[in-house]
């Protein structure tokens, strides 16, 4: 099992893939942060919660199709790649940074609702 595809592929559909994320799941990211966030750096219990939080939302499949068809590419950790020693801090901007594009989203969505409803 090579966990560094796991958290790869996850942050790559965070990243690239946000459409795939129920708003239920998207709701939720907070609370996978903060469970990340008390792993300190433990690659393994991270992939293990980010498989489980995946699971929960119906992502399961989705993530273990990503890290055998997108992630494959990517191959081993290299000097020019980023880094795990911080998985968390990784994660963790990752999570908040596509959070809150979303929140930018739907703002601006509301937003023209508002000014069509106003006609």
């Amino acid at each position: 099992m090579n966990l560094h595809k796991d958290i790869a592929s996850f942050i790559y559909l965070l990243n690239k893939q946000p459409e795939i994320f129920q708003p239920t799941a998207w709701q939720d990211l907070p609370k996978l942060t903060t469970d990340i966030l008390k792993l300190a750096d433990n690659e393994s219990s991270i992939a293990a919660t980010i498989k489980d939080w995946c699971i929960d939302h119906n992502l399961g499949k989705i993530l273990r199709d990503c890290v055998r068809k997108e992630i494959e590419d990517v191959g081993e950790v290299t000097p020019t790649m980023p880094s795990l020693t911080n998985i968390t801090q990784t994660l963790r901007t990752s999570i908040e940074d596509s959070y809150k594009k979303l929140q930018e989203i739907d703002a601006a969505d509301n937003q023209s609702d508002t000014r069509n409803d106003s006609k």
